[in-house]
């Protein structure tokens, strides 16, 4: 961590009005990862190497680490403050449920011992930690005897949408190859990777050509209610406690879906055989499609 919070710079990410809408939302995904070679501990996604290649890839996913935040128009930010970062909360943890015993019940997450879907950004999706929103959450379960590991992750739709998110992922996997193999003295150094976070950038590439939204998204946009325009005025903490009573309030249910690497690659193989010459679509562009 202190590699991140010695380097980190202060810095304001502004936001715009669909950014609003999307604060009680988090895209939250679920990677399994079975041992099957039953390596040890310090050879299959070791603890410390994960997490310290976790902190490196934050420092170049620095809005991950601010505080949202409404200046006097209500408009509403995200502030990194080097001084009072707001860090996301990643723990490590082993549990004694068999990686089969998950592969048997399909990865059904309530075989799991502990909660997922109300813990983090699913059923109570504002993100609240001891009263303010924390946007990004990171849980890596360990199961018995190595068998295999869970990395669940949860990140505020307001901070990325599923390309950005896969983004973060795919760095954080990259870096921490790249610290398993530098031990060895013949490593190649970390390749270097460009990330922007400003979100004017689409503006400025917009094309001109558009295709018009269907009337119901357009209602769904648009539509003002006294209740929407007190909601839209309250202080993000403010509007965050409401979606989670609101959530608690309804009977909602939580579910995740499993799609094996082996289907994802046929999805993608299929899509590709109508791709236009030149153009490869990655598992990337599949998942999130």
């Amino acid at each position: 961590m202190e590699s991140f919070t010695s380097t980190v710079k202060s810095q304001v990410f502004h936001l715009d009005g669909l950014d609003t809408s999307a604060t009680p939302l988090s895209v939250s995904i679920c990677y399994w990862y079975e041992n099957s070679a039953r390596s040890s501990l310090d050879a299959f996604l070791p603890p410390r190497i994960l997490e310290r290649a976790f902190y490196k890839t934050l420092e170049e996913f620095p809005v991950l680490a601010g505080h949202l935040k409404a200046d006097a128009s209500n408009r509403i930010y995200i502030d990194v403050d080097k001084d009072n970062l707001n860090m996301p909360v990643y723990t490590d943890t082993c549990c004694e449920v068999e990686y089969s015993t998950m592969q048997e019940s399909g990865f059904n997450i309530h075989k799991l011992p502990i909660d997922l879907s109300n813990e983090y950004g699913v059923s109570a999706p504002s993100g609240l930690v001891g009263g303010k929103i924390v946007s990004a959450h990171f849980r890596i379960v360990r199961f018995k005897n190595n068998g295999g590991v869970l990395v669940y992750s949860s990140i505020a739709h307001y901070i990325t949408d599923g390309y950005g998110y896969t983004q973060f992922m795919n760095r954080w996997a990259e870096v921490s190859r790249w610290m398993q193999q530098s031990q060895d003295a013949n490593a190649a150094p970390l390749p270097e990777r460009q990330y922007i976070h400003d979100r004017s950038i689409h503006a400025d590439y917009r094309t001109k050509q558009t295709t018009a939204l269907e009337p119901k998204v357009i209602d769904s946009l648009t539509t003002r209610t006294m209740f929407s325009r007190w909601l839209a005025w309250v202080a993000p903490e403010t509007r965050a406690r409401i979606f989670k009573a609101i959530s608690g309030a309804t009977d909602n249910t939580c579910s995740f879906f499993h799609v094996s690497a082996k289907q994802m690659e046929d999805i993608r193989a299929s899509v590709q055989k109508h791709a236009p010459e030149g153009i490869r679509y990655s598992m990337n562009d599949i998942f999130t499609a």
